[in-house]
């Protein structure tokens, strides 16, 4: 009885898929449109446990909302800092707010990002206590404006940004930012 049970669930299974459905076991882009919305819009991603990072989180979209509308900035929360760094290294976000240490550990693969190895994480302004993240894809004219409008608008700030700082790399644009260079053309 057994075995027929199981050879009818192969079988269902079969016809499912040959009938030209897929089987979904955890779909992250349920309708597809995700990579769209954030072609034209810039999400950062705070934390819901962390009352420091999302403050900063809600400060920077604010920022960069008002001084800074082309870039259509809006908050977003995770659930802690371990969904963060997998949601930027899975390439779901671009940007997010990280306690220092834990940007460190996940560009280190320490825990609890011990599973997540070669990010290539980079810096685009430093809080302090706190860093705006991103990848190196995320395009250096554009990591200029953040920083840019960031350090001109530190007085909205809960604390002023500046030159990233730390294990973690500066990105390209950032950098070129805080050395005095001309903005990227990229």
């Amino acid at each position: 009885m057994r075995r027929r049970a199981l050879l009818t669930l192969a079988l269902g299974g079969a016809a499912f898929v040959l009938a030209g459905h897929r089987p979904v076991l955890a779909d992250l882009e349920p309708d597809r449109m995700w990579s769209i919305y954030r072609r034209y819009r810039l999400l950062i991603v705070g934390q819901r446990d962390d009352e420091m990072a999302g403050a900063f989180a809600g400060a920077v979209a604010d920022v960069l909302a008002r001084f800074l509308p082309a870039s259509r900035a809006q908050l977003v929360r995770a659930a802690d800092t371990r969904r963060v760094g997998v949601l930027i290294g899975t390439n779901l976000q671009d940007v997010a707010i990280m306690a220092a240490k834990s940007a460190e550990a996940l560009f280190l693969a320490e825990p609890p990002f011990d599973d997540i190895r070669n990010l290539p994480l980079r810096l685009i302004v430093s809080f302090g206590s706190h860093v705006l993240v991103c990848r190196p894809d995320f395009m250096a004219r554009h990591a200029y404006l953040l920083a840019q409008t960031l350090a001109e608008h530190k007085d909205a700030l809960p604390t002023p940004a500046g030159a990233p700082e730390g294990v973690v790399p500066a990105h390209q644009g950032s950098h070129a930012l805080f050395a005095g260079e001309e903005i990227p053309n990229d």
